[in-house]
Parts: C-alpha cells; sequence; structure tokens
C-alpha cells in the first residue's frame, strides 16, 4: 500500500495523489527525503521545534509569514507562534519550492486562489522546469561518467 503526501492549503487540489516521475511512484518516505517528516501525535509545534525539524532559521519562519505564504500561523497565551500541521504542510512545499530555485511567490494566498485550471497551468510550468533541470542533470552525468572513464584508462595506460 502507498501513502501519498498532501502539501498545506494546496490540499483540494494534490490531496492524497501519488507523486510520479516516469514509470516509478514516490511513497511518502522517498517524498519525505526532499522535505521533513511532521509528527501526527502533536497539534503544535513551537517556533523551536519547527527550526529543528525543518531546518529553516527564525528569521526565514518570520519572513514567509511576512511574504503571505506562511499564512493563520496561530499565537499562545503569551503571543509566543504555535505551527499547525496546515502551517507545516506548507512549510514542506516552501522547501521544495526554495531546494528548486522557484518563485516563492507563487505561494501566496492570491496566486493559489486560481480557478482549478489555472492551477494545473501554472503546477504543469513548474514540473516543466523540473523536467528542464533533471535533463540538465542527466547531461553533466554523463559529462562527468565520461571524464572517469577517460582518467580510469588513462591511470591504466601509464
Amino acid at each position: 500500500m502507498t501513502a501519498y503526501v498532501k502539501f498545506g492549503y494546496l490540499s483540494s487540489t494534490l490531496a492524497l495523489r501519488p507523486t510520479t516521475y516516469g514509470d516509478s511512484v514516490l511513497n511518502i518516505k522517498e517524498t519525505l527525503l526532499l522535505t521533513f517528516k511532521i509528527p501526527e501525535q502533536q497539534h503544535y509545534f513551537t517556533t523551536k521545534e519547527v527550526t529543528a525539524m525543518t531546518g529553516m532559521t527564525k528569521d526565514a519562519l518570520r519572513y514567509y509569514e511576512h511574504l503571505g505564504i506562511l499564512p493563520d500561523v496561530q499565537r499562545n497565551q503569551y503571543n509566543y507562534r504555535q505551527y499547525s500541521h496546515k502551517n507545516l504542510e506548507t512549510l514542506q512545499l516552501i522547501k521544495i519550492f526554495r531546494d528548486l530555485d522557484l518563485d516563492l511567490s507563487l505561494l501566496t494566498p492570491a496566486h493559489l486562489a486560481l480557478d482549478g485550471q489555472a492551477k494545473v497551468v501554472a503546477f504543469k510550468q513548474y514540473q516543466q522546469v523540473i523536467r528542464d533541470r533533471i535533463r540538465h542533470l542527466e547531461a553533466i552525468d554523463q559529462l562527468l561518467a565520461t571524464k572517469i572513464d577517460y582518467f580510469e584508462h588513462q591511470s591504466i595506460d601509464t
């Protein structure tokens, strides 16, 4: 049985859909290698817990709030931030976008409020960017394999 990943307030669009590339389906463990695991037994998380879990700094978390891409962070009675599962799911998506150098402004509520078809078009564009990068990395990998082969044969011949 494959577990699926959902991403924050994009859940209505992406909920419980497998991540696919080529002939493979990435299960939740493989997908989490790209981000981080959210503990299910806990409902709210402190800033310290979130920074430890995500590898993001406090300043980065505040910056994402300021940009409006990390909305609705609750506060406790002492005015400390309390991050929900929804917030952490959003941070997973932010982490993926940052890792892929995608524009974070694409995650603003205004952009995400697009109708279903516009979201499909936007996500297909993101997917194309990723596929272009994969092709580029495969070309680099092939170049490195050629160089390794050359150097291995050069050292055998001498």
